[in-house]
């Protein structure tokens, strides 16, 4: 990374995070999420929760080729095509492990919430009283683990591979953040409509990935040079 560049880059990636992290706290504070929720939710359920198209193609099929993608990283380790040639190996290592440690961070707090899903809430149908993902002490004696955006990660923690191309293609780099956050925010809304979760859920997904990634690739950058292996 050219070094005339670095600092406005470093800037300009942290002024991203923080302008979502502004518009999360905003959703959070001002109670826009049962707001959001209302639109595609009453109290008898939600009406697309089984659509085929939302169910399907944007969830199982959309997890299944972030899986692949994940799955081509690590092939592109040792058996690298394109401009993965020109990255070197320690670069590509590091690109899989921050995909992976994004994406187990999320599955973690996911494992650990007390949070349920909108479809499981009394006010929906359910049988779940709400509960803001503030409010990590009180247990609920079922459901849980919806906070924050499982789905919605599948794209987002490709954020954190950008980083890696910014070496050799910086202009790549951009089209993989832009791409993942598109994908990540296309992933969250569907399950939005299908009541599985808060749009908060996905924008906290978003900082998550997107700050996790960033502070791993700067530590690295900033602790260690690159190394032809």
């Amino acid at each position: 990374m050219l070094k005339n560049n670095f600092k406005r880059i470093v800037f300009n990636d942290y002024l991203s995070v923080l302008s979502i992290l502004i518009a999360t706290l905003i959703c959070d504070f001002m109670g826009y999420d049962m707001t959001v929720a209302h639109w595609f939710g009453t109290n008898t359920g939600f009406a697309l929760q089984n659509n085929y198209l939302l169910k399907f193609v944007f969830h199982d099929v959309g997890q299944n080729t972030a899986r692949l993608l994940f799955i081509v990283l690590i092939i592109m380790i040792w058996r690298p095509l394109g401009i993965f040639k020109s990255i070197y190996k320690i670069n590509r290592i590091q690109m899989v492990f921050s995909v992976l440690l994004t994406s187990t961070l999320i599955i973690l707090i996911k494992h650990f919430s007390q949070i349920s899903c909108p479809w499981s809430l009394s006010e929906f149908g359910g049988g779940v009283p709400y509960i803001s993902h503030w409010q990590w002490d009180i247990n609920t004696p079922q459901s849980g683990h919806c906070f924050p955006g499982g789905h919605a990660s599948s794209g987002f923690a490709f954020i954190a591979a950008s980083f890696w191309f910014r070496d050799y293609s910086l202009r790549l780099s951009r089209w993989v953040w832009w791409l993942s956050s598109l994908t990540g925010f296309i992933f969250g809304w569907t399950q939005q409509m299908r009541g599985a979760h808060f749009f908060s859920h996905t924008l906290w997904s978003w900082v998550i990935c997107a700050s996790v990634g960033l502070i791993y690739f700067y530590i690295v950058q900033r602790q260690s040079t690159q190394w032809p292996i």
